[in-house]
């Protein structure tokens, strides 16, 4: 598929997940399965960053469980609890659902594909004099040092853990305390790792990317979005 399509495709279906129903991300679940059927290996990247993202779901559940508004009627008490997770589990199975696109979008496309399609797309702007190719360069670098990020944080927390597990102790005190101390420390760690990228990304020179210019994409192609932005904008 053209990489542009790939990029109005997401947005598409990253718009109307958030905006729609149950039935919306229904539409939008068959949209996706074939592809995910029909590689695979997608599924185990996905799988790991659900189980990343576990304790980001639960707080999430848990907000939305306790700030519903409570039903005062007496009859009603039986069906509290019960739509008091509906709204929770609606905000989980959206960010699920956008999970899996951007899943699909980022391992079906090389940085010079995505690249190449947000000058294509942002070619328009040229126009109005703006640099097209200097926002989509930045867009792609920012991609790669989130994985860059990501990757640091990954490092370290296994090295903290090595390290902590050397000098442990069998009290229960001791493990709660360490446990707070490690996470005290990742979040210092993690700003410091995230500046020392951000001043990599703004002075780091000599990297090349090409950009091959993109043809127009094919008819069939065009009509994959149409027929996405249809499908979920009648279930709104």
């Amino acid at each position: 598929m053209h990489p542009a399509i790939k990029i109005v495709s997401l947005v598409i279906l990253t718009i109307f997940s958030t905006q729609g129903s149950w039935l919306t991300l229904f539409i939008s679940t068959l949209f996706l399965l074939p592809f995910y059927l029909h590689l695979p290996d997608l599924w185990l990247t996905v799988i790991k960053m659900l189980l990343r993202l576990k304790w980001f779901f639960l707080s999430i559940f848990i907000l939305y469980y306790y700030y519903t508004p409570q039903i005062n009627s007496l009859e009603a008490q039986s069906l509290f609890i019960v739509n008091n997770f509906v709204p929770g589990l609606f905000r989980i199975s959206v960010l699920v659902t956008i999970l899996f696109a951007v899943n699909l979008f980022i391992k079906t496309s090389s940085k010079e594909e995505i690249l190449a399609a947000l000058v294509w797309l942002f070619s328009p702007l040229k126009f109005f004099h703006i640099d097209s190719e200097r926002i989509s360069l930045r867009a792609v670098l920012s991609l790669q040092y989130i994985e860059d990020l990501s990757l640091r944080l990954s490092l370290y927390k296994k090295n903290h853990i090595i390290k902590t597990s050397l000098n442990s102790e069998n009290s229960f005190i001791n493990t709660v305390k360490q446990k707070k101390q490690s996470l005290l420390h990742l979040i210092e760690h993690s700003g410091i790792i995230l500046n020392d990228i951000l001043m990599e990304a703004e002075n780091t020179s000599g990297k090349r990317l090409t950009i091959e210019p993109l043809a127009a994409p094919l008819i069939k192609q065009i009509l994959f979005p149409i027929v996405l932005s249809l499908s979920l904008y009648l279930t709104l």
